[in-house]
């Protein structure tokens, strides 16, 4: 094994798999309590399967021992060289912001909709995002993930716009935010920002870290307003 790999082997169960057992969970507690699951009730399920499915690493991988290369809003980033992968593991207890969310519900993306995001992200961008393992610490709960390298440059907002509204995708605006809307997967993304999207040698554009939410409701109604108003103006 490399010095740059994590010293922890991954849990055994694929990321769809994992994410499709903790959407199961969430639907089974939203038809007991009449209503969506919150936050904090997503965070308890999270804990729950993590403890049942040893999904909690016993120590950090080394690399988290050095500096990191990059930090970002949502993640402390580490480059695996050897493997031409990134490891990226979340700020504690911060698992990122949602594309939107509802009026008396929080921002903050809970660890259940954080591997949702990566699970659609692999989904629809071919990506091969792995999770590796939560992290229980003092300073609070940390999501580790291995990511491909992209080599490549920024695409340009010309290029990003082009990129999605030729693949389907309907441009809207929320919170003063660029986001997309697939109207046949009923997901929504956001995050759209140069550095998010890479332009690569063959001409592709690679998105390599956007916020990914499925959508449903009173969601689906509020952003089918947003594009068609997004739609008149733009």
């Amino acid at each position: 094994m490399s010095a740059h790999e994590p010293s922890h082997a991954p849990p055994g169960i694929p990321l769809q798999a994992l994410v499709a057992e903790l959407r199961s969970r969430c639907e089974a507690v939203s038809r007991l309590q009449g209503g969506a699951t919150y936050f904090h009730e997503e965070l308890g399920i999270f804990h729950q399967v993590a403890n049942e499915q040893g999904l909690f690493l016993q120590a950090p991988p080394d690399v988290l021992s050095r500096i990191p290369d990059e930090e970002g809003n949502e993640h402390q980033v580490w480059y695996l060289p050897d493997t031409k992968a990134v490891l990226k593991a979340t700020w504690p207890d911060f698992f990122g912001l949602l594309v939107m969310h509802r009026p008396n519900d929080e921002p903050k993306a809970s660890p259940i909709a954080y591997l949702e995001r990566w699970a659609l992200h692999n989904e629809l961008f071919g990506d091969n995002v792995r999770f590796l393992g939560a992290l229980a610490a003092d300073s609070g709960l940390r999501l580790l993930i291995q990511q491909p390298a992209i080599a490549g440059t920024p695409a340009t907002d010309e290029e990003i716009q082009h990129f999605f509204t030729t693949s389907g995708w309907r441009r809207f605006i929320i919170d003063g935010n660029i986001a997309f809307f697939d109207p046949e997967r009923y997901v929504v993304i956001s995050d759209t920002h140069r550095g998010n999207l890479i332009l690569m040698d063959d001409g592709l554009l690679a998105p390599i870290d956007l916020r990914v939410q499925p959508i449903s409701g009173a969601l689906l109604d509020s952003v089918t307003k947003l594009c068609t108003a997004s739609s008149a103006n733009y």
